[in-house]
């Protein structure tokens, strides 16, 4: 049985309960006053005729007599005061009476003013009896009242009481029914709503709009799915990115390795020359080199952590003749030129890191001009707490520019391959630029060159 069924079920069985102990209690009190105010009736009936019969047959009477006046007085007082419902007796026999019933037999007037209650002939009838000595005669007054009428009536409102009740419980079983039906189908919605979820919808939302707790709870229900979507995308991003980088990986240590390999066998099983050997003994250490490089950076990207920098004060001028020292061959063989400017300000950053950084940032702006460009300058500068790189090179395309920083991703493979690119160089220069807590820009357009700035936080002033 469903919730709501139990409530409706609990709640129809009390206002069940509630209705017939009302009704009831209604009914029983109705039942006591009309009755109680019958009995009353004649009794006061009774009273009434017993002081109006025995105050004028004393009167009358006088002791000389005789039996036949006496008895024809005693009927004559009694008739003036007496109805259909009277009796009048004198020791068992009757004197007086228009009823085909001896009252005698059911109630004893000898024990004062009495009241019987019950069925006589399949009438209801409630009977008073009293018993009063006028001179020395014992006379026993009967009060006989039909209720069988009344007692129908209490039937008949028993009977209406029962109807009206049970259309009540009905109406309201109804409506308890309806309200909880309609009170848990929000909690139906919560519940389709996580079914789907858990079977991959994760985009599902529930959708209850009420302002009660059930309202409440839909809402926290929908910020907790909200929270479970973008975890599992992003863990879901993680693993994809973990598959690409473990493919790239395997990919790009293939291509050195298979060199590796083919040169070393050419030496042990060919009979070369010396200038032969010379130039797979320099291939085979161009391809170690490139390895180690590779290496490094996945190393670099693999186990740089945040406490890892050791930032300290360092002129920026400094930094940028260190970037210009260090990259001066590798832009004399592509022909390019670097030109550094600096507002002459001191950055707190960790010096091998960030020059490293900014040597990968020129090296892929070198790598940005075609070879036949006639200028190939690469402009770098420092202005407070901006470091930029700058060329007029090719230029990324907009989509491309959203993924040039994840590892192995490369704009034009080709070229990169040609120019002994690995894809590694701008994912360590995120990397990098995450351990300082910087933020990375890129302004760029095909035709238009790159411009890529490294925006530390707010730096001290060191002046």
């Amino acid at each position: 049985m469903k919730l709501w069924q139990k409530a409706a079920a609990v709640c129809a069985a009390v206002l069940a309960a509630v209705v017939a102990v009302c009704s009831a209690a209604m009914l029983l009190y109705a039942r006591h006053t009309i009755l109680d105010m019958t009995r009353r009736q004649v009794q006061t009936k009774q009273r009434d005729l017993m002081t109006s019969f025995s105050e004028m047959a004393r009167y009358y009477l006088l002791d000389g007599d005789s039996d036949e006046v006496r008895q024809s007085l005693v009927n004559y007082c009694f008739s003036r005061f007496a109805d259909e419902t009277a009796v009048l007796t004198r020791g068992g026999e009757t004197v007086s009476s228009a009823l085909s019933i001896d009252p005698a037999k059911y109630a004893d007037a000898g024990k004062g003013t009495d009241l019987y209650e019950g069925v006589v002939r399949d009438r209801q009838v409630m009977i008073a009896a009293e018993s009063v000595r006028i001179q020395a005669e014992e006379y026993e007054v009967y009060t006989v009242q039909d209720v069988t009428d009344i007692h129908r009536s209490l039937m008949l409102m028993a009977l209406i009481f029962a109807g009206v009740s049970l259309g009540g419980i009905g109406a309201g079983a109804g409506a308890v029914i309806l309200l909880m039906r309609r009170g848990a189908r929000p909690l139906a919605a919560l519940s389709d709503a996580a079914r789907r979820i858990a079977g991959g919808e994760y985009a599902i939302r529930a959708a209850v709009d009420t302002r009660d707790e059930i309202g409440a709870l839909a809402a926290d229900f929908n910020t907790m799915a909200a929270a479970v979507q973008t975890r599992v995308e992003e863990l879901s991003e993680t693993a994809e990115r973990q598959r690409l980088f473990i493919g790239g990986v395997t990919h790009e240590f293939k291509t050195p390795l298979t060199a590796l390999l083919l040169h070393t066998r050419l030496l042990r099983q060919v009979n070369m020359t010396e200038a032969e050997r010379d130039r797979s003994l320099a291939r085979i250490e161009q391809q170690c080199r490139w390895l180690e490089r590779m290496i490094q950076a996945l190393l670099k990207l693999i186990t740089l952590r945040r406490e890892d920098v050791d930032a300290r004060p360092i002129p920026a001028g400094e930094l940028l003749e260190r970037v210009a020292q260090a990259t001066e061959d590798m832009l004399a063989q592509r022909g390019a030129a670097l030109r550094t400017d600096s507002d002459g300000g001191t950055l707190a950053v960790d010096p091998e890191l960030m020059q490293s950084l900014l040597m990968n940032l020129v090296d892929n702006a070198a790598k940005a001009y075609d070879p036949q460009a006639a200028d190939k300058t690469v402009w770098l500068t420092a202005r407070g707490n901006v470091l930029q790189v700058r060329d007029a090179g090719r230029g990324i395309p907009p989509q491309a520019q959203e993924r040039i920083f994840e590892p192995f991703y490369m704009v034009d493979k080709s070229r990169s391959k040609k120019n002994g690119g690995s894809g590694l160089g701008l994912a360590l220069v995120r990397r990098i630029a995450d351990a300082h807590g910087a933020r990375l820009e890129v302004d760029s357009a095909p035709g238009r060159g790159t411009t890529v700035r490294v925006i530390l936080a707010l730096q001290k002033n060191y002046n």
